[in-house]
Parts: structure tokens; C-alpha cells; sequence
């Protein structure tokens, strides 16, 4: 395997610095515990502000910094630890993992989709059709606990290194896993994990759980692997296989130190319905020449429906009852478009005709409260065919044409 020095250089280029600002900055988010924001930094002067860095890489000056954790709702009553890097981290993981990912690129396998250049959710989903559609039916319904919390870093940096023999390079990386964690005033240093929300954090993963997809061409065409991220499927044409796979799998993932969610993951038949990425993938039932029949379809999964309907309502509650209501229709568009987007490959017509509707009653909500109606008294003032004809509130054919 060929290894690499002398990277340390090409990561504090000026070329590579600017590239690394456009991305991290295109992102957005918000600012770590040195509270410089995005904001600050183009009123500062973008070029100042990358010359400055560059010297301070160059002359071995900078050093990571904190990463403030924040605690992000999931929907169901738990929240999601999320570590915000400052927004020069940000930067210079950036300018490292442009300078590095090629290297680590040329091993990684087919059978990962997550956070990889020109891979996309959709590319995973659609393999997983053509694979139901072979006949591999039978499901290992994988559920890792908290990948990016339990990855050992002495091991991770092991395999960094077998590509990367750059030492001020691997003294970075090794520093951002280390890096102190502030939270609510206290400041702690983790021994495992990478933190969730950095820059290199989904290559360094996709580096670690690589063990897990190398394993798997051994099995030949009888078990086909689907990873995105930590998040995976293996699907089989029989049960026997199946349950040879899943223990396979614990004992795989028993190997690399992380924790498989024995309640959440199962040996199943694809009939009995399970989820990935937000979709659901279940038997739909369909009638041809007066016969019923039976196919796999996929829909968005239930709690992908409920999180969209949460932001839809907290996108009218946000704006003010002074604007009109066709600014309130642009932010619910907004969000419709995304959503609709995203499942665009699903069997979606019924859940968006439900979203659609919805929508519109947030709306009327807005309009009542903005006007001070009594609910009994304005409900047939605001119709919905007038939100779509007079401020443009999308239709289901609209979402559905990607308009």
C-alpha cells in the first residue's frame, strides 16, 4: 500500500485555504467557543483573514481549539450531541480532508455511499432496489449505537497512517480527536469517538467502518452490503444466509469496538417492511387487468413526515404577523421543495397530499391570528385553492414535477 509525506505543505496553500473557506462557508453554521462567526470574518476581509491563517500553519502557530457541544432534537423526546469547532477548525480541517480524502478514496468499496465525492443517499436507496429486485429479500436491519462516540483513536489513527506518514499532519488530526469538549461550563477530553459536526469527522468514520464493508466481497454474490455512513443494511437471498450474516456482523463489529443495537436490529423479510435513510420500504398493492398484485414499494417513513410538519408549522409561528401571507407560503414552499426533493424517488403522492393540506392550515392559522378571526367565523374566508392561485402555495403535481 503506498503512503504519503510531505502533505503538511499542501494543505496551508493559498489555493487550497480558499477552497477550503468557500466550502466551510457555503455550509454555514454557527460559531465555535471563540464566538467568530462567518459574518465577522467577511466584514474582517476573507483574504486577510486566509493570509493570516496560511502564515500561522505555515510557522506551526495554530492549535485546535475547543469544540462547543450542543444538544440537537431528534423528535422523539431525545436530542442529538452535535460539537461545534470554531470557525478557523472548521477551515483547517477542511484544507486537510481536500488534501487527503483522494488518498483514502482508491480503497474505499462500492458498497459505501455516505459523505463520499459524487455518492449521494439516493445511490444507496436505488442499490437497495436493484438488490430486492434480484431477489435478495431477507434483511440484516442494522442499528449501530453512536458511531461517532465509541471509535477507539489509537486504532483510527493506525489506519490513517497507512496512507498518511505525514507527521505534522497526523499531530493535527490526532489533536482534533483529543481536542476538549465545553459544555454548560465544563470542559472535557474524550478517549474515543469523532466528534460529530467536524469537518473530518465523516471521512474518519467512513475510514474506520471501511473494516466492516472489506469484509463483505469475501461472501461473493450471496450477501450484498448497503453503508451509508453508520447507518447499514445487508440483504440476502435467504434467511439461512441472513442470520449467518448478522452473526458475522456482531462478531465484526465486536472486533472494531463499536456497539451493535441488539433491540433496533433484525434478521427480516423485506414483506414485513423495513426503513433506511428515512424511507420506508414495505409491499404495496397494486391492481393490473382486474388482478390484484404485490410489489416492494418505499414511502417516506412515518417519522420523516412528522419532522416536516414540524417545520412547516415553525416556519409560519416565525414570521411576524406584520408580513403578508405570501411571505409565509415562501417559507413553507421553501421547505416543501426539500423534502419533496429528497423523497422524490419514493412513492410520495399520498404523503404529500397530506403535507399540502397541512400547510394550508397552518396558513389559515396564520391568517386568523393575523386578522384576529374566531376560528368558527373565518373558516370559509381562506380557501385552500386560493393559497395556490393568488400566492402560490405549491400543489402536490408542482412538487411532484420538481417545480
Amino acid at each position: 500500500m503506498r503512503k504519503y509525506g510531505n502533505l503538511y505543505d499542501k494543505g496551508h496553500r493559498a489555493d487550497v485555504l480558499y477552497e477550503a473557506w468557500r466550502r466551510v462557508s457555503q455550509n454555514g453554521g454557527s460559531a465555535g467557543v471563540d464566538g467568530e462567526s462567518m459574518e465577522g470574518i467577511r466584514s474582517y476581509g476573507v483574504e486577510k483573514y486566509l493570509e493570516e491563517l496560511g502564515t500561522a500553519l505555515r510557522e506551526h502557530r495554530y492549535r485546535a481549539d475547543l469544540i462547543r457541544r450542543v444538544h440537537i432534537p431528534k423528535g422523539d423526546g431525545r436530542t442529538r450531541p452535535l460539537g461545534i469547532p470554531t470557525v478557523t477548525d472548521r477551515v483547517v480541517q477542511m484544507a486537510v480532508k481536500l488534501v487527503i480524502e483522494p488518498l483514502f478514496e482508491v480503497d474505499f468499496l462500492p458498497s459505501s455511499y455516505g459523505f463520499r465525492p459524487r455518492r449521494s443517499a439516493h445511490d444507496a436507496i436505488k442499490q437497495i432496489d436493484t438488490y430486492l429486485y434480484r431477489g435478495f429479500k431477507w434483511v440484516v436491519d442494522v442499528d449501530l449505537k453512536s458511531d461517532f462516540d465509541t471509535i477507539p483513536h489509537d486504532r483510527l489513527m493506525a489506519w490513517v497512517e497507512r496512507r498518511v506518514t505525514d507527521r505534522k499532519g497526523l499531530r493535527m488530526i490526532r489533536d482534533w480527536l483529543k481536542a476538549g469538549v465545553l459544555e454548560e461550563g465544563q470542559v472535557t477530553y474524550p478517549d474515543l469517538g469523532s466528534p460529530q459536526g467536524g469537518v473530518l469527522s465523516p471521512l474518519l468514520s467512513n475510514l474506520y467502518l471501511h473494516e466492516v464493508d472489506r469484509r463483505w466481497p469475501e461472501r461473493g454474490a450471496k450477501t450484498h452490503l448497503v453503508r451509508y455512513a453508520d447507518d447499514l443494511v445487508i440483504l440476502c437471498g435467504t434467511q439461512a444466509d441472513a442470520e449467518a450474516e448478522y452473526r458475522r456482523l456482531q462478531t465484526v463489529l465486536h472486533e472494531l469496538g463499536l456497539i451493535l443495537n441488539e433491540e433496533k436490529s433484525q434478521v427480516i423479510h423485506a414483506q414485513e417492511g423495513f426503513e433506511f435513510l428515512g424511507f420506508s420500504f414495505r409491499i404495496g398493492t397494486y391492481y393490473r387487468q382486474g388482478r390484484r398484485r404485490q410489489i416492494m414499494i418505499k414511502v417516506p417513513r412515518a417519522k420523516a413526515e412528522k419532522g416536516i410538519r414540524q417545520r412547516i408549522k415553525e416556519a409560519v409561528q416565525s414570521v411576524p404577523l406584520g408580513e403578508s401571507v405570501k411571505v409565509a407560503v415562501q417559507a413553507v414552499n421553501r421547505r416543501l421543495r426539500g423534502w419533496a426533493t429528497y423523497f422524490r424517488i419514493s412513492n410520495l403522492y399520498r404523503a404529500l397530499k397530506g403535507l399540502v393540506r397541512y400547510a394550508a392550515d397552518q396558513l389559515r392559522l396564520f391568517l386568523r391570528r393575523k386578522h384576529q378571526r374566531k376560528r368558527t367565523r373565518a373558516g370559509g374566508r381562506y380557501p385552500t385553492a386560493n393559497f395556490h392561485a393568488k400566492h402560490g402555495l405549491y400543489t402536490v403535481v408542482q412538487l411532484l414535477q420538481g417545480t
